[in-house]
């Protein structure tokens, strides 16, 4: 007699409402990458993974179907382009998310327009939150050759750039209303916090004393930062996370925002 021994991964598959979601190009390579790092003992993370991934859309087809289909339609669609679909995964991480606060009757219901943004949050008393997600994947160059320069104010790839790109040429952020840019640093590259706080303000400076060539004072200069840009001013603050895990964002506000 032949004992088959299934795991989590397996239960998962055999009971996920959408199989064709996981014949994807995209979620095939998750799957592999998913035994791949099991079977080597090597560090499994536990917020962007093959199984959690399936998980997440279990959740929200619970409880929206129509949500869930429309995340998974945008995954198949896009299924060979990885940057694309890594980024509709951020934006179900950060839906998923408020699952559990909307149970416990801390939000009242989850949803999103597509001409207006991601995810909108309303609390209990009715008033709403605006997110817009994106996903931050450094480009490396096919020579060999790092140049991350998301931490930098005027790169293309850096984060200020990024965010005013939603505004100017994707026209977010241009209503007056709670307004927060949620960014996913999609890579074990980025410098975490850093990379936020020094691209948002004009960069991490150093006071050196010449004579002794010591530090007199050093930290983030703000004198010059994105909030102080036309751009930004519907826009109440900046929410990022680091390869998954929303539960331990950090917010920075906007000190120039006031809702009219």
């Amino acid at each position: 007699m032949t004992i088959i021994v299934k795991n989590e991964v397996d239960f998962a598959e055999e009971s996920f409402y959408d199989q064709v979601l996981l014949k994807t190009e995209y979620m095939q390579r998750y799957r592999e990458e998913y035994y791949y790092y099991r079977e080597k003992g090597f560090y499994l993370n536990p917020y962007r993974n093959y199984l959690s991934i399936i998980n997440y859309f279990s959740e929200i087809n619970e409880y929206r179907e129509q949500h869930a289909a429309s995340f998974a339609k945008r995954v198949k669609a896009q299924q060979k382009n990885w940057r694309e679909c890594e980024s509709v995964v951020s934006e179900v991480i950060v839906y998923q998310s408020y699952l559990r606060p909307m149970n416990e009757g801390l939000v009242r219901s989850i949803s999103f327009e597509t001409d207006e943004c991601d995810v909108i949050v309303e609390r209990c008393d009715g008033s709403k939150y605006y997110l817009e997600v994106f996903c931050i994947m450094p480009d490396f160059p096919t020579d060999g050759l790092i140049d991350i320069r998301t931490h930098t104010q005027e790169a293309f790839s850096s984060v200020r750039q990024k965010l005013l790109n939603k505004v100017r040429k994707q026209g977010q952020f241009s209503k007056d209303r709670e307004n927060f840019a949620v960014i996913e640093l999609n890579n074990r590259s980025i410098a975490h916090d850093f990379t936020i706080l020094s691209s948002l303000s004009d960069g991490y400076k150093i006071n050196i004393e010449l004579q002794t060539m010591k530090s007199v004072s050093e930290g983030y200069d703000w004198n010059k930062s994105v909030f102080e840009l036309p751009e930004t001013k519907f826009l109440k603050g900046i929410i990022w996370f680091h390869l998954g895990a929303y539960q331990y964002r950090k917010t920075l506000l906007n000190a120039y925002y006031k809702k009219q």
